[in-house]
């Protein structure tokens, strides 16, 4: 049976829109993305199951058993499939997004993290955290295709908004890759230098800014120790900016210790009209926001604990894994509050927005 969950509301204290900008949404594939279903996925870490939601009416619509110590998720260029990282037994779990029921286990080298799919190359790319290694997976044939080997082992893999690039980020060997997803070739390679951040906890979540095409501009990074983000030019690798909440947006009863692990900021968002970015801060349980792309200091809410971060295509609306209270967080970004509270899971933290074909049926009811 379908576990489903209704809640109240809780308040408390570009470039081309037909493009997402920002790692937690699937690339743009197949025409305008207006109009199209979206699902919101909040995996959780420390459980065996996944919510699902439906931004347009703000109500859960589906729910996801058998998946334990479930991490990132993604969805299948067609919409037929979600794909879940499963670090209890190392697999890829392959679940109908229609019927919720789980298809097929894709085994895999190593313990696994996240995962990002490219939509136009039709394949998904596996971070394996415990060995220094990204898999490639054939979305038509479910079939590990490529092994990428990496200068350690792989905390998270994005793909870039155009879909033409797979971005791998590396926690112990404070490395970032990029690779060609026609080729699955190395396109560069670069480290965050030890001199540029003496607190360096390696690179955390990422994202991307484009430019007006829609090839990847920047890349936006939480690093270990920074509160906050760093942004790198795509085509030099030089780094641009460090971003961090002003002086007295945070003082020291703000402040918390809880699942930080190096990572005071880890969650980094652009909105898909590229007007703001928001990043979550652990250490204060607030997110943070900024406009775009002059880095100007708009505000900040209070989510308890935040982990990643979405956003809805229309840009008006940030879901967030608050993993401190297992909840998801609802926030209308024009009023800057959370209009609503879901409760989910054990440690919720990856979050993503799965951007349907316009034939897509729904879920089975």
């Amino acid at each position: 049976m379908k576990k489903l969950i209704s809640c109240g509301l809780v308040f408390a204290g570009m470039l081309s829109t037909s493009l997402i900008a920002q790692t937690y949404v699937s690339d743009f594939v197949n025409g305008p993305i207006t109009d199209r279903p979206v699902r919101i996925l909040q995996t959780n870490s420390a459980g065996d199951d996944v919510y699902i939601f439906d931004p347009a009416t703000m109500e859960q619509v589906g729910y996801i058993e058998n998946l334990p110590h479930n991490h990132g998720a993604t969805v299948h260029a067609d919409g037929t499939h979600y794909y879940f990282t499963n670090e209890h037994d190392n697999t890829v779990d392959v679940v109908d997004t229609r019927t919720f029921e789980v298809t097929k286990r894709i085994p895999l080298a190593s313990g696994p993290h996240n995962l990002s799919a490219s939509m136009t190359a039709r394949k998904i790319y596996v971070a394996i955290i415990a060995e220094p290694l990204i898999q490639v997976i054939d979305m038509d044939t479910n079939e590990i295709i490529a092994n990428i080997e990496t200068g350690g082992g792989v905390h998270n893999t994005f793909v870039t908004p155009d879909g033409r690039y797979a971005v791998g980020g590396m926690i112990g060997a404070s490395e970032i890759i990029a690779i060609d997803t026609e080729t699955d070739e190395v396109e560069w390679e670069m480290s965050i230098p030890y001199s540029q951040n003496p607190f360096t906890g390696g690179v955390r979540p990422l994202t991307f800014s484009t430019n007006e095409d829609g090839s990847t501009r920047s890349l936006l990074v939480n690093v270990g120790g920074w509160h906050g983000f760093w942004e790198f030019d795509w085509e030099t690798q030089e780094l641009m900016n460090k971003i961090s909440p002003p002086e007295d947006a945070w003082d020291r009863m703000d402040q918390t210790a809880d699942g930080i692990q190096s990572a005071p900021s880890h969650g980094v968002v652009v909105l898909p009209d590229h007007s703001q970015v928001w990043h979550s801060s652990r250490a204060t349980s607030h997110i943070y926001g900024y406009s775009f792309p002059d880095y100007e200091y708009i505000g900040r809410v209070y989510i308890g604990n935040p982990a990643w971060i979405t956003t809805t295509p229309d840009s008006k609306y940030l879901w967030v894994g608050v993993s401190g209270h297992n909840e998801t967080a609802v926030v209308d970004i024009e009023k800057q509050e959370v209009i609503k509270r879901f409760p989910v899971g054990q440690a919720p933290k990856r979050i993503f927005t799965a951007i349907m074909p316009v034939d897509w049926e729904g879920e089975v009811q």
